[in-house]
Formats: structure tokens, C-alpha cells, sequence
């Protein structure tokens, strides 16, 4: 099999890309060389999903930094449009597109919660990474929704979750679960909140879901199908952190079992569960039909077994 070619990118560039994740470029380079593995998994979800090849794509990368997945699709001949709110790491970024060459990405400062199909158009593919689980709750459902109508084929979400229920929030008549978390004090002023450029712009509170209520949210908001990605690895990935895939196709229609379709997620559950609920009557049915049946046989000298 022909192996992808790599693009030279020159010290700065590395020496860029291994401060990613440090507040400010301070750490060691170790901590942001580990973000390989999550560039890896990103840019393999996209190579192996997508119905077009890279030249042929159109990508936009919320909340880029500095624009590592960005770059990235670019050098493989995208069309991408990079945006984040803060332009301290995204012109750094845009420096080395500058240098590169890479006429097909275009930087952009803006706030994504701005960003929707009337703003921006139609995209294959849409990179939502490091940022979900910086937004309020009453934020994400327009942003997911914004994202919904934007995106043509998928996209790439990679998110803190919350492994306890502890706070619930409603959209929609739905109830969603997870846990409240703090992204700035009370009492910062606009200009500490934005300084701080690993948290959120100016919201004091965030909402990680619960891995069920995300998925269960991204399927609400009518993405047809919705994966976890576990392949390509990414050693030591925290517990509360996942990427998921949210595919925007068309429902299947099962001729084998009609009930299912033209259902509503919920209508198939309440059926489900309705079915399993039965279940133990009719169990219980059956099991006292066959002990009528063998007692009354037993008395003429027969029974009832099952052969296998």
C-alpha cells in the first residue's frame, strides 16, 4: 500500500506545534508533541470517511488556535477556513500558511457561536475539537444546530464529558444530563476572562454531558448516525475525554421490521421498552401453560421436555 506523503515544515512550525496545549507556549515540548496522536486520529477519521478526496473537500475547524488540523487538510489540498475568537495563537498559525503557501486556508477571527450555513456556507467536513465543553449550555443547542445545517457529510467533535449526572439541563422538552463547570470567577472583568486562552471567552459557567446525553443530543439535533473513535489510539486519553463522529445522512428504511420506521428515537424506545417489560409475563404465561400441561400428562405416565 502507497504511503500518504509527508510535508516538510520547518523548525518554527514544530517548534509551534510542540508548545500546543501549553498555557502561553510554557512546558515542556512533551506536552504538546502528545497531540500528535489527536492530529493523527483526526486527519485518519477524515481521510477514511470522507466520500471525496482532500482537494476536493471543504473543511472549517472551530475554535483552530494556532490551526494544527487546519494546516494539516490544507497541505493535503483542502479548502479550509480556519476560526477562533482570539487571533494570539491563530496568527501564529496563519504565519505559516503565509509561508507555505497555502492560498486554500484562509484564517478568520470570529466567534463561532456566529458561525452558521447563512454566514459561511455549506461544508464536507466540520472540526469541532477543544471547544464544546467550553460553551454554556444554552450556547451549545444553536451551536450544534448551526453545525447540523452547515455540514454535508460529518463532523469530528473531540470533548470533555462528564462521568456523573450531577446537573441536568432541558432543550426542547428533552432533559439532558451532566455536570456545570466553572470556566472563569464571578468577578472577572472581559479582559481577564479572554486572557485566559484555554478558556472559554467570556461565559463564567460550561456543560460537559454525560456521553449518553451527548449522543443522545447530537441525534436530536437529526445527525443520523453517531460513533466513538478508539482507532487510531491515543495512549493515556483521560477517561472524560472522547471523539466522536456525527454523520449527517439519510434514515434507513427496514423492510424487515416496519415498526421502526417513521419513529421518532423516543417512540422506539417507549415500544422497546414496552417489549421488555412484557416479556416477563409472558415468560410467566407460558411457564405456567407447560406445568397445567406436564401435571395432567404426569398422571397418565408422560411429560413435556425440550430436545435441543
Amino acid at each position: 500500500m502507497a504511503t500518504e506523503a509527508v510535508h516538510p515544515l520547518d523548525p518554527e512550525a514544530l517548534e509551534l506545534f510542540a508548545a500546543k496545549g501549553t498555557q502561553g507556549g510554557i512546558g515542556p515540548p512533551q506536552v504538546g508533541n502528545a497531540n500528535g496522536v489527536k492530529v493523527r486520529r483526526v486527519l485518519q477519521i477524515a481521510s477514511d470517511l470522507a466520500k471525496k478526496p482532500f482537494d476536493q473537500l471543504r473543511i472549517v475547524d472551530l475554535a483552530c488556535g494556532e490551526g494544527v488540523y487546519s494546516i494539516e487538510a490544507a497541505l493535503r489540498g483542502a479548502d479550509v477556513v480556519a476560526v477562533d475568537a482570539r487571533t494570539e495563537r491563530m496568527d501564529e498559525g496563519a504565519r505559516i500558511a503565509y509561508r507555505f503557501g497555502l492560498t486554500n486556508l484562509k484564517f478568520e477571527q470570529n466567534d463561532i457561536r456566529r458561525v452558521s450555513f447563512q454566514s459561511h456556507g455549506k461544508f464536507d467536513v466540520i472540526f469541532f475539537l477543544g471547544i464544546l465543553y467550553h460553551l454554556d449550555a444554552q450556547d451549545i443547542f444553536p451551536v450544534l444546530r448551526n453545525l447540523y445545517e452547515m455540514c454535508e457529510q460529518f463532523v469530528v467533535i473531540d470533548t470533555h464529558i462528564a462521568l456523573q449526572n450531577v446537573d441536568e439541563v432541558e432543550h426542547d422538552g428533552y432533559v439532558y444530563k451532566g455536570t456545570k463547570w466553572r470556566e472563569h470567577s464571578d468577578a472577572d472583568p472581559e479582559a481577564v476572562r479572554k486572557g485566559r486562552l484555554l478558556s472559554s471567552m467570556d461565559n463564567t459557567w460550561s456543560f460537559w454531558f454525560t456521553l449518553d446525553s451527548l449522543i443522545r443530543l447530537l441525534n436530536d439535533t437529526g445527525f443520523s448516525s453517531v460513533y466513538v473513535c478508539e482507532v487510531p489510539l491515543e495512549p493515556l486519553k483521560p477517561k472524560d475525554r472522547i471523539t466522536l463522529v456525527a454523520l449527517k445522512g439519510r434514515p434507513v428504511q427496514i423492510s424487515s421490521y416496519p415498526w421502526v420506521n417513521e419513529k421518532t428515537e423516543s417512540e422506539v424506545e417507549a415500544f422497546v421498552r414496552n417489549i421488555e417489560q412484557a416479556k416477563p409475563t409472558i415468560l410467566s404465561m407460558r411457564q405456567r401453560a407447560k406445568s397445567t400441561i406436564n401435571g395432567f400428562l404426569r398422571a397418565t405416565g408422560f411429560q413435556i421436555t425440550r430436545v435441543d
